[in-house]
């Protein structure tokens, strides 16, 4: 995007801040989960497309101590609602339970060789069981909350240090091509043929869907293959989107691919951002060391005009929008991503950060195919120079000149306000000829708005009742404000915004009872398959937390027209949530326990701090397999060993009446 571009967008979005900050809306939040009233007033501005310049803060809250790791229920458990609001969605349509035995499951990747293309496309990359072997290591990860000693060497793993030398990356690259056993279980030797597994950690903000383009098995398992977008996030050290596949409904994982790396290294040709005189390898100065205060060289070409990004904050929060029309799964499908950068959007008064602050990045996936559903990435440098620039932010936004193979084009979004990411998309229903098979069909999203900093800053000010204390564990406060929001595409890059919808949180609340933040991650579920009723998985969280990425529990809600919802399954009765809390409610100062009632989930340790973003995918019309993220710890800061890992559990679902999924149900990214 140009300057001038650029500019015109920013204009447009201050434009409508401020009309949306004369506005004022009544959420009158509907969570027939809960008996108690939300605290503080019922009315707050509604979003607006200004945001502070301050970032928010990062911690979670935890007491009491959870059950192991991969522990299964010992008895059938129910997430139904024991009452229902006379507004909104009426009593609740689908209800979900976990069977007795069923397992929850930190899931594992395969190390080694990646599908497509085999070791010319890389391995999977560096997993903290990598980090976890380096016999220097003192810190506990069996209880996260008594955390002990320390990981001297945090770039253990990722790089080696030769004495003298300069460090260079280390490859898990296994053999020429991708393995041709399943790959041993984690812990284990592998045999000829199978590569190692590691735990699915640092990755985390899952989407998981089908896709026209993968509907054959590339690995093992011997079911129609799911495909998992993750976040790879090792803490200070790097960030990337890596693809992968699952034959098994998301208990195992197989790489596939690595795209939009921060620091990539550029001394090898597969890499993104190669150059045959570069020495960069995006590894730390030392051993000892991260990448914290570091930047990208050229991160941000000059046609972008952003300062450049340090830390681990790089593109995150991916989702997919696939496009209606016949034949248009590759060229139809466009991919968002959020920039984590947290320097300041230039010329733009207030301060705003471009994090929360710029449009969503997007880039329309044409050259997606069955083993690589971001970008063909096979390793043709010499051939077709730019094949590989997908491969890293920097040289995605500043492609090699003369591939006319699979260019990259970048693109920013128009009309989203403050968007921290696409939540969900609404499916159009493939017996509809014109919706589904018609481009141009218009295309209906829930994404959140979060305006940093918002509750005490600004047009947005609320009065000091609505705005969180510090958390009781992390002392932290937050004063970011989240909206969930409905918008419409029809190009899959200019939207239009219909408002903030009702029922699914109360940004004013203070209240420990209730919902003030939602994270840009859910699952849509069309009960009948007819779009007449809405289900809804997603996350939230509260002051509770002092932190606005609401990782505090996975819910769920109905609606019957996209706008207005009712939560059925909030924090007092949740699908899943972190550890229970006891003590003074915010709004109150009466002693409260949250949950309330134990979840359908039980509480793991690799999950008792942190939980978000679920996802899920069809199974059999009684089942969804469900992904989701979680951390052990606080931060990863507590402890380098035990954080964002990927957790899969198969739920099962009944319908009132007795009907039960339709076979297209959820369904991600309108994929037909």
């Amino acid at each position: 995007m140009t300057n001038h571009k650029l500019a015109a967008v920013l204009l447009s979005s201050l434009s409508l801040s401020l009309i949306s900050a004369c506005t004022k809306n009544y959420y009158n939040t509907t969570d027939t989960s809960s008996s108690s009233s939300s605290g503080g007033s019922s009315s707050s501005s509604s979003g607006s497309s200004s945001s502070s310049s301050s970032g928010s803060s990062s911690s979670s809250s935890s007491s009491s101590s959870s059950s192991s790791s991969g522990s299964s229920s010992s008895s059938s458990s129910s997430s139904s609602s024991s009452s229902s609001s006379s507004s909104g969605a009426g009593p609740q349509i689908l209800t979900t339970t976990l069977s007795s035995g069923t397992t929850v499951n930190a899931v594992t990747i395969n190390q080694g060789t990646a599908i497509g293309e085999g070791s010319a496309n890389g391995a999977t990359p560096f997993s903290l069981t990598n980090l976890a072997a380096d016999t220097n290591n003192t810190q506990n990860t069996t209880n996260p909350f008594l955390t002990s000693g320390n990981v001297p060497d945090t770039a253990y793993g990722f790089c080696t240090y030769p004495s003298g030398g300069a460090p260079t990356r280390v490859s898990y690259v296994t053999g020429a091509k991708f393995a041709t056993m399943a790959a041993a279980p984690l812990g284990t030797t592998p045999a000829t043929g199978q590569d190692p597994s590691v735990t699915m950690a640092p990755y985390y903000f899952p989407l998981v869907y089908n896709t026209a383009l993968t509907t054959a098995g590339n690995a093992f398992g011997g079911q129609a293959p799911i495909i998992g977008l993750f976040d790879w996030r090792p803490k200070d050290i790097d960030e990337a989107l890596v693809a992968a596949e699952s034959d098994d409904n998301g208990k195992t994982w197989y790489f596939m691919q690595t795209v939009l790396e921060l620091y990539p290294d550029q001394t090898n040709p597969i890499s993104g951002g190669y150059s045959a005189t570069s020495t960069n390898t995006g590894c730390p100065a030392t051993l000892q060391g991260t990448n914290a205060n570091a930047t990208v060289a050229g991160e941000y070409p000059s046609k972008i005009g952003y300062p450049p990004s340090g830390d681990d904050d790089g593109w995150g929060h991916a989702s997919i929008i696939q496009l209606p029309g016949l034949g248009n799964a590759a060229t139809g499908q466009f991919l968002y991503m959020l920039d984590r950068n947290t320097s300041n959007l230039p010329g733009v008064t207030p301060a705003t950060e471009i994090v929360d602050g710029a449009p969503l990045w997007v880039i329309n996936l044409t050259s997606a195919s069955n083993k690589f559903p971001i970008s063909n990435t096979n390793n043709k440098t010499t051939a077709v120079p730019g094949t590989n620039d997908i491969k890293s932010i920097a040289s995605a936004l500043s492609p090699v000149a003369g591939n006319t193979t699979n260019p990259v084009v970048v693109q920013q979004t128009n009309g989203l306000l403050n968007p921290d990411g696409i939540m969900a998309v609404f499916p159009t229903p493939a017996a509809n000829a014109v919706a589904a098979t018609t481009p141009g069909a218009p295309i209906t999203v829930l994404y959140v708005q979060k305006i940093l900093n918002g509750d005490d800053t600004g047009s947005t000010t609320m009065a000091a009742a609505n705005q969180c204390n510090k958390a009781p564990f992390s002392g932290k406060t937050n004063h970011d404000i989240s909206y969930v929001r409905l918008a419409t595409t029809t190009d899959g890059v200019n939207f239009t915004d219909l408002g903030v919808v009702k029922g699914l949180n109360d940004p004013t609340t203070v209240d420990y009872t209730q919902t003030r933040w939602i994270s840009p991650r859910g699952t849509l579920i069309d009960i009948y398959g007819n779009q007449t009723r809405w289900g809804l998985y997603f996350s939230g969280g509260n002051c509770l937390d002092g932190d606005s990425d609401a990782f505090h529990y996975i819910g769920y809600a109905e609606s019957t027209d996209m706008m207005n919802w009712t939560v059925y399954n909030g924090i007092t009765n949740p699908i899943a949530s972190i550890n229970s809390f006891t003590g003074p409610n915010q709004a109150s100062g009466a002693s409260v326990t949250v949950p309330s009632t134990a979840p359908v989930i039980p509480t793991q340790t690799w999950f008792a701090q942190r939980l978000y973003a679920p996802t899920a995918t069809y199974v059999d019309p009684t089942h969804i397999s469900m992904t989701f993220a979680g951390y052990g710890v606080q931060t990863p800061n507590n402890n380098l060993l035990n954080y964002r890992q990927i957790g899969n559990v198969e739920l099962t679902v009944s319908i009132a009446g007795g009907t039960t999924l339709p076979a297209t149900t959820p369904n991600n990214i309108n994929a037909h």
